[in-house]
């Protein structure tokens, strides 16, 4: 049986406050050595994820900012992709979100009639005090692409924003720390769709999906996969949800990510004929 794992990154596979994934190294290491995929599908930005990926030890495709864009390793798998990714650097992208500089015009003019306050808006030490990032790190993460991560002073301001989004074609999408602006046809499930049928198809690769996040912006990734696993917030908890063969973590972060995927993968392993 053929494993693939689509990831959340901040409060799944990276702690929610210290950004570690010391906890995971286990199911890390397994997966490495059963040479199972392993996809992040993140609210992060390309420069934030590829030396994640270095570090790691991972070459794989991955998702960046809610579903705005694919990147698959120039070279992967020694396949040619369909002509719609395009090539940047050492990837191929496929782009499904709206283009950065449209999406923070249509936030300038909100910003004008609401309390809100985005990426565009800080420089690289206001954005890792906020996010506790370092500043390096947080030089990287305003490097966006495809959405605009902010603040808002005032929740009930909320479903005009979303009005405003929407008749603009974007719409408006909650994580961990913070709200996130994005064209209403991107979501990390549109991507991990994407991704499972480049599998399916030219990768040549049937295969059973489990999906880990935490926040209400991997709800569309975890209805797209096999296998859903739920990380719980620090102090909220779990995430309300009612997925078919939905697992729940045991602790937040890393550890529950290393606990409850390794659970998954035994589970699996057991089954396979």
């Amino acid at each position: 049986m053929n494993i693939l794992v689509f990831t959340d990154l901040d409060g799944s596979l990276l702690n929610h406050d210290d950004y570690s994934f010391e906890e995971a190294r286990p199911t890390l290491d397994r997966l490495r050595g059963a040479k199972i995929p392993l996809v992040f599908v993140t609210s992060k930005t390309r420069r934030e994820v590829e030396p994640l990926q270095n570090r790691l030890g991972f070459r794989e495709p991955f998702i960046v900012e809610n579903g705005g864009g694919i990147f698959v390793p120039r070279g992967y798998r020694s396949v040619s992709l369909p002509e719609e990714f395009r090539e940047q650097g050492n990837f191929f992208v496929l782009a499904l979100g709206l283009p950065y500089g449209r999406i923070r015009g249509v936030f300038a003019a909100m910003k004008s009639r609401f309390k809100i306050t985005g990426y565009g808006d800080l420089s690289s030490q206001e954005v890792a005090v906020l996010s506790g990032l370092a500043v390096e790190e947080a030089e990287r993460a305003k490097a966006r692409e495809f959405s605009e991560p902010f603040l808002l002073k005032s929740v009930p301001d909320l479903p005009e924003l979303e009005r405003l989004a929407a008749r603009e074609g974007m719409k408006i999408v909650r994580g961990g720390r913070f709200y996130h602006l994005i064209g209403d046809r991107q979501d990390k499930g549109a991507a991990v769709r994407g991704v499972r049928s480049l599998y399916r198809g030219i990768f040549e690769m049937e295969h059973v999906a489990v999906g880990i996040g935490d926040s209400e912006n991997d709800l569309p990734m975890l209805q797209e996969v096999d296998v859903p696993v739920l990380i719980p917030h620090p102090e909220r908890g779990w995430l309300e949800a009612s997925l078919p063969r939905l697992v729940k973590a045991p602790d937040p972060g890393s550890r529950g990510w290393n606990e409850a995927l390794g659970r998954v993968l035994d589970e699996l392993e057991a089954d396979s004929p």
